[in-house]
């Protein structure tokens, strides 16, 4: 494994000379109207000279002496008792993803003392996915990349290997992490090709998480025998005990744009998303909604407009008496999104929603109108590692104007992939919540909102191609009105997939 961790090489090199015709081909439409293909060549002729200059590797076994060609047995023979030279050919035919000739090397190479096991899965990846089994290379290229997650050619097939195998989102994000480990301009725009590339497809993208729930505290409410003491000095004890409740939270949501000039594009979003408790019905929650919308898009911009209709179901929580999931809101309103790229290591991500919130007929003051604005800056200094720090601000006017309020919150978020394929999420929040009138106690709210979240994964490891996650989160609220106060933590295991 030791010289896996030096092999270096231009992406563009590999993107339109070392794969497949079928990808030069995508590469080549990439190209801007302005350069022909005859410019393409000599350019991908340049960057082939100077990395063989570069890099001075052998392309093939030295003649012996007296000029003879080696005997296959030879041969064979030769490259077993010379390993520094035979990993010196095998890591060209790696970086050219030369299935035949590692197909053909492999079995020998075996035969080395002290092979290196990455050599074989690597190789093996190349040749699966050159027979078109991608499925089974892209489960090979991710368990070697989670050992081996600096080597930026590996990182590059892995991207590759997602692409053709149509988990476009995937990719994407691969291609974007690779971004982020160069300065060289001839590495980014061949990046960057593929990331239009991938925008410009018009093909549905799914993804599905379940997780397990063991709420203790579903409702955050204080703590049964929690005293509020009047203005008059009149005393009231909270005396109701905790809902808790176990369950699962699932999220299912699919996409679709259909681009009309390579940019432009109009997008439809559906979503499903809830809670369901086995052993608190009363609780049980879905929401459904459709979006659709309008934008413009390119490997560093993207920028959405959608409105959207949203319809929630709830089981009636602590007044319920049947259990049944009946009509308790429709929402209706618009999110606007815009992602850009400063650089290849920094993203800004900025996003807005209106929305209209309109209660069931049984709820009589409930109605609502929310605004909201975000703001994101990713840091990424390489590619294991990113940073986000962001801003937001929620203003929501109720009917019942006692619970109208304005949220300023401030958010840090860190994500790492470590060794042996494991990656962490961490991410803090803290936020103000200001009522703007008093409340049936005559006390005008004002909260202060802390919130610790952490997941840990293994990229390696998938269950009939979901991936586990253990999440952990804590979340703690004080407050000048004691009823207001809670702190909580919770434990769940979640399954996600993208597709």
């Amino acid at each position: 494994m030791q010289y896996l961790r030096h092999i270096y090489i231009s992406i563009f090199f590999l993107a339109v000379v070392s794969f497949p015709v079928s990808t030069q081909a995508v590469i080549l439409e990439k190209i801007n109207d302005d350069k022909t293909t005859l410019e393409v060549e000599q350019q991908i002729a340049k960057v082939t000279d100077h990395i063989n200059d570069d890099k001075n590797l052998p392309i093939a076994l030295k003649n012996n002496d007296d000029g003879d060609k080696l005997s296959k047995a030879n041969s064979t023979s030769y490259l077993i008792t010379h390993p520094k030279e035979f990993e010196q050919l095998l890591s060209i035919l790696l970086l050219q993803a030369n299935a035949e000739k590692l197909e053909e090397l492999l079995p020998i190479y075996k035969q080395v003392s002290n092979y290196d096991p990455s050599v074989i899965e690597w190789g093996n990846a190349i040749i699966l996915a050159k027979k078109g089994e991608l499925n089974k290379a892209v489960v090979a290229f991710r368990k070697l990349n989670a050992r081996l997650p600096n080597v930026a050619v590996l990182r590059f097939q892995m991207a590759m290997a997602l692409f053709y195998n149509g988990q476009y989102q995937a990719a994407k994000s691969e291609f974007e992490k690779l971004r982020s480990t160069t300065d060289d301009k001839t590495t980014t725009d061949a990046i960057n090709q593929y990331l239009d590339a991938i925008n410009a497809k018009n093909d549905w993208d799914f993804s599905a998480s379940v997780s397990y729930l063991n709420d203790k505290n579903i409702t955050n409410a204080p703590k049964k025998g929690t005293k509020l003491i009047g203005e008059n000095g009149s005393e009231t004890t909270y005396s109701s005990e905790r809902e808790a409740g176990e369950g699962f939270n699932f999220s299912v949501s699919a996409d679709k744009k259909w681009l009309f000039d390579n940019h432009s594009f109009i997008s439809l979003g559906l979503n499903n998303y809830g809670d369901y408790y086995w052993d608190n019905k009363k609780f049980n929650d879905i929401t459904s909604g459709v979006s659709i919308g309008t934008g413009y898009q390119s490997a560093m911009t993207n920028f959405e407009i959608a409105p959207f209709y949203k319809k929630r179901w709830f089981a009636g929580g602590g007044s319920s008496t049947d259990e049944k999931l009946a009509d308790y809101s429709t929402s209706t309103g618009a999110n606007l999104s815009f992602n850009q790229w400063l650089s290849p290591k920094v993203m800004y991500q900025g996003y807005a929603q209106y929305a209209n919130v309109n209660l069931d007929d049984a709820y009589v003051t409930g109605d609502s109108t929310t605004k909201l604005f975000a703001n994101t800056l990713l840091y990424f200094p390489n590619a294991k590692r990113h940073w986000a720090v962001g801003l937001n601000y929620l203003d929501k006017n109720a009917e019942n104007s006692t619970n109208s309020f304005k949220r300023k919150g401030f958010r840090v978020g860190w994500s790492e992939n470590w060794s042996k394929g494991f990656a962490t999420k961490f991410n803090f929040g803290y936020a103000h919540r200001n009522y703007d009138k008093a409340d049936f106690f005559a006390i005008k709210r004002k909260n202060d909102e802390y919130s610790i979240d952490g997941s840990i994964w293994n990229r390696g490891y998938s269950i009939f191609g979901l991936t586990p996650r253990l999440n952990l989160s804590y979340s703690k609220v004080n407050s000048n009105s004691p009823f207001e106060e809670y702190d909580k933590n919770n434990v769940s295991i979640e399954f996600t997939k993208n597709f």
